[in-house]
């Protein structure tokens, strides 16, 4: 008996669920990890080098997650279930491994083989949900898959919020062996292949994506995502490290600055839930996958220069900064639940998860140079200018969206 569209869509929301909880792990602990690791590796660790390096480490995940093409290659010749099963297996181990190292060197192979994990979910995953449910709800349900991060975001919040203090960042990191657990249900569940396992084995040659027709939607969706995830890290996801940095030079407790920047990650959370929630009802009101992308990629713009250059940077109000972040939630990590909707729709079964994998994973790729060039610039004009300025990627990304195959109304290609 095959599992109903009801268990393929929390199987997946569950997978995707737990990479966003073991992704984000790293955000809450970076101050503290990076205290301990600096000058075990004899480096000081003061604010300077905390930016540099934790936006280094960031890079090294990032490239990571990039490299994770080789999983959206495999879901469609070797079945979505299996390699979505190992996806999990792989970021499990390696977020766990993270609270072993022992310096910054052996830290960085681990966030590396994390995001290589990470990263690859998505492609086996998303493809398995659009593929398994009924048109009528798939692009609904294709919105909300993208739910999952935030409450995994917000379930890792709340581990740090509440025990972070009691386990310290090395028991945070091993608490991320836990998704692991999920590969034997999914195992069960999927015991008979779904209606298109079969016949995404038959899979195209790679180079298919990059021949005739195919290869513009192919470079476009890829330049968009690439602006889009440099975006994302080089804003959202240092928002708890901001926190951490002002309440400490506040004079704030350890304990409190992080439950704080815990708090941080949940506020900034939020606003991506009710994006995300919200998604199929504004792309279909708007009619257009184009138009949609637009307008978050311009309230992007304007939620980080809000976040970081008024509240932060000119104002000095951290209480503004916290009643803004739902609003950058909203719109630099909201936009990625249009994402799971649209990127499907591009190609053909024989190639969803490979072309699917590929535009996500270049923009992982460019993506992977924000959290860099945001530590290198802080160096020199402190680390909200830096987050502003960098809010411009967003305008680069636009006439990508303009270029990018238009599917609104359309059924998944067979």
């Amino acid at each position: 008996m095959k599992p109903s569209p009801t268990k393929v869509f929390w199987i997946t929301w569950s997978g995707w669920m737990l990479d966003g909880f073991d992704a984000s792990l790293y955000a809450y602990v970076l101050v503290s990890s990076l205290a301990e690791l600096l000058p075990a590796s004899g480096i000081a660790a003061n604010e300077a080098n905390i930016g540099l390096y934790g936006g280094m480490l960031f890079s090294v995940f990032m490239v990571g997650w990039a490299a994770s093409i080789f999983w959206g290659w495999a879901a469609d010749r070797y079945g979505r279930v299996s390699i979505l099963c190992w996806t999990v297996l792989f970021y499990s181990v390696f977020t766990a491994a993270s609270g072993l190292a022992t310096g910054i060197a052996s830290f960085a192979m681990f966030r590396f083989l994390t995001g290589f994990g990470i990263g690859g979910e998505w492609g086996a995953g998303t493809p398995l949900l659009q593929e398994g449910v009924p048109e009528q709800k798939r692009v609904l349900l294709a919105g909300w898959l993208h739910t999952a991060i935030p409450v995994g975001f917000l379930l890792a919040a709340l581990v740090v919020m509440m025990a972070g203090d009691m386990l310290g960042w090395r028991g945070v990191f091993l608490v991320g062996i836990l998704p692991a657990l999920l590969i034997l249900y999914v195992r069960l569940a999927f015991s008979v292949p779904m209606r298109r396992e079969t016949a995404s084995r038959t899979s195209k040659p790679f180079a298919e994506l990059f021949r005739t027709t195919r290869a513009q939607a192919t470079w476009s969706s890829a330049l968009m995502l690439s602006c889009a995830v440099f975006g994302l890290w080089s804003s959202n996801f240092w928002a708890p490290t901001i926190v951490m940095i002002k309440l400490t030079a506040a004079g704030a407790t350890p304990k409190h600055a992080l439950q704080m920047e815990a708090l941080a990650g949940i506020a900034t959370n939020l606003g991506t839930f009710v994006a995300c929630l919200l998604m199929p009802w504004i792309t279909t009101g708007l009619g257009s996958r184009r138009k949609t992308a637009v307008l978050f990629f311009l309230g992007s713009i304007a939620s980080t220069i809000a976040c970081y250059e008024l509240a932060i940077e000119y104002l000095h109000n951290i209480a503004l900064f916290f009643c803004l972040l739902p609003l950058l939630g909203f719109f630099t990590n909201g936009i990625f639940s249009l994402f799971t909707i649209w990127l499907p729709e591009l190609f053909p079964t024989a190639l969803r998860g490979s072309g699917s994998s590929f535009a996500f994973s270049s923009g992982r790729l460019l993506g992977a140079a924000g959290p860099s060039i945001v530590g290198l610039l802080a160096t020199a004009t402190g680390l909200p200018h830096a987050i502003s300025i960098l809010a411009g990627i967003y305008l680069i990304g636009l006439p990508f969206i303009v270029i990018s195959p238009e599917t609104a109304g359309r059924p998944l290609p067979a």
